[in-house]
């Protein structure tokens, strides 16, 4: 039956376990691909929006250099238009030139003042000769085919200013009657401050790259992580690793040149990311909560009976702990319950057996009864009275004493309590003590003090007095002249303060060391070593210690020739 039940039990759990194991298997997977599905949906959705947004930013850049530009233009056709300046380059000697110069330089200043970034304006005659210039920096004039648009220089650089500069040309001309009359050339001098400002403005974040290169693609300013062979894109492009935008500006010549990586890009949808990674860690949460619950309530309940069938054959006496309330826990109910029934009808046959057993062994018994004798304590003690009662007859007192003390001595110690009072204790001890004195010949004595507010104390049993016995067997036995054993017991606040000692020949250091470590072993494993020395010493430490624990002081005092002292400190009480 057992055997039937077993089978079943496994069956099911093994379809159980296959069951939970797809269910797993599928909830896991559904949720792999959802989380890529989702991250790939997040991914393209923050790849569009911040393309588009690049792309717009990238515009407002290169509409605001284009605007730069324009800017620049109306300025230099104001220079190279403004009367003063004609009259300052058409001038035919110095004399004429100096009377304009003053119109000329408050031009100057004035656009000087409209425009913060423009550094320095120069004119030169038309044979190419420097004859004007005014501002904080100078720079040789760039190798530039002039015409009658703008023509702007490359990147420029002032060592004396640590900073990049560019130039804007143009041709002076004068307007005649039959045409046009070359007077010279005008260039304006700029630093690059309102060009990084435009540049700094677009830089879509610090993995990008953006800059305005020139002709020969150096860059004339730059933001971001810019690489240098940035400079040779021309047009747009795109590859797997990043997007770039490229275009010229106006008539300058130079491009804007953005390059942004793709992962750049996707910067955008770590919320979204962290969205889903919360919402996947609850849906794992989730899974695994509800796997737990299938396996505590389920799959474990089953695994337990069936661990408990293939090991009842060791402990027939286990029963299975019933923890759910389910079919699971029904199944168990009903197994204990059979269980039980099948114990008690063993118990009934073992039962029978026994009975009669003992009737066979009370037959063998009787039969020995009449060839047995037995000896108990009673018979020792009639024996002792006996003897003391002979000793009286004939006059020998103190054969009676000693033979009264013995008798009291052994009933002591073979019969009562495990624990007794401290009055008891030592009055034992004091028949103990006239034991010693008629076997010296009162060569040595046992001393016994202690208060009356200690006498109903319990103590356990043969506590004290193997302690003396100790102190008399090794200390005074070998002792030349007379020796003392003092008992003194007596309360300090929670404990009960029991002294043995003794004037005898002392303990050696090694052996006081020995006894040291048979206690401490003791302590540590619970066993007396067999040292084959001090086994009444210990033993009386192995008593105190299992029945006070570690709450009991003992402590052991000793000098060689001078005597030995035992400290035991006990807590009120007992155990």
């Amino acid at each position: 039956m057992l055997r039937f039940i077993r089978e079943r039990v496994r069956g099911r759990h093994k379809k159980l376990l296959h069951d939970y194991i797809v269910i797993f298997f599928i909830m896991g997977t559904v949720l792999f691909l959802s989380f890529f599905v989702i991250g790939y949906i997040a991914d393209s959705t923050a790849m569009g929006q911040s393309r588009g947004a690049s792309r717009v930013i990238y515009k407002q850049a290169r509409e605001q250099m284009e605007q730069f530009e324009e800017d620049l233009a109306n300025m230099q056709m104001n220079v190279v238009k403004d009367e003063s300046v004609l009259c300052f380059l058409e001038a035919s000697d110095v004399y004429e030139r100096l009377l304009a110069l003053e119109r000329v330089q408050g031009m100057v200043g004035m656009n000087r003042r409209i425009n913060r970034n423009l550094e320095n304006i120069i004119f030169y005659d038309e044979g190419g000769n420097l004859i004007f210039a005014l501002g904080n920096v100078f720079l040789d004039k760039p190798d530039l085919e002039l015409n009658e648009m703008l023509n702007f220089s490359g990147r420029m650089w002032d060592d004396a200013s640590k900073q990049a500069c560019f130039e804007v040309g143009l041709p002076v001309y004068k307007e005649d009657v039959g045409g046009y009359t070359l007077l010279g050339s005008a260039y304006l001098l700029f630093n690059v401050g309102n060009l990084q400002d435009i540049v700094n403005r677009a830089l879509l974040n610090e993995e990008s790259a953006i800059a305005l290169v020139d002709g020969s693609g150096r860059a004339i300013v730059k933001a971001g992580k810019w690489e240098d062979y940035y400079g040779e894109y021309e047009a747009d492009m795109e590859d797997k690793s990043r997007l770039v935008y490229a275009e010229y500006v106006g008539a300058t010549g130079w491009r804007i040149v953005n390059v942004i990586p793709k992962k750049a890009l996707l910067s955008g949808a770590s919320q979204m990311r962290k969205i889903t990674y919360v919402a996947f860690f609850a849906m794992v949460s989730m899974m695994v909560f509800l796997c737990a619950m299938l396996y505590k309530h389920i799959l474990y309940p089953i695994s337990r009976q069936i661990a408990f069938m293939e090991g009842f054959t060791k402990d027939t006496h286990r029963r299975i702990e019933v923890l759910e309330d389910n079919e699971i826990g029904d199944l168990a109910r009903k197994m204990n319950q059979m269980l039980d029934d099948i114990e008690k009808l063993n118990g009934e046959i073992i039962e029978s057996n026994r009975k009669f057993l003992e009737m066979e062994y009370a037959k063998k018994q009787t039969e020995m009864i009449a060839y047995r004798s037995q000896i108990n304590p009673h018979f020792l003690y009639n024996t002792f009275n006996c003897i003391r009662g002979m000793a009286l007859y004939h006059g020998e007192k103190e054969i009676a004493d000693l033979t009264m003390a013995l008798s009291s001595f052994f009933r002591y110690s073979v019969q009562g309590e495990e624990t007794v009072t401290v009055r008891e204790a030592l009055e034992n001890l004091q028949r103990y003590a006239q034991i010693i004195q008629y076997r010296f010949n009162g060569k040595h004595k046992v001393a016994v003090n202690a208060s009356r507010d200690v006498y109903l104390i319990k103590i356990p049993k043969m506590l004290i007095q193997p302690l003396v016995e100790n102190a008399v067997l090794h200390g005074l036995e070998t002792k030349v002249g007379e020796g003392t054993v003092r008992v003194d017991v007596r309360q300090e606040g929670q404990g009960l303060v029991v002294r043995v000692k003794d004037d005898g020949c002392g303990i050696s250091e090694e052996k006081q060391r020995e006894l040291k470590w048979a206690m401490e072993c003791f302590d540590r494993e619970e066993t007396i070593p067999d040292g084959g020395q001090g086994i009444g010493f210990l033993n009386v430490y192995r008593r105190m210690r299992l029945f006070y624990g570690q709450e009991a002081v003992f402590t052991v005092r000793s000098t060689e020739g001078e005597g030995t002292e035992i400290r035991m400190v006990l807590p009120v009480g007992g155990r």
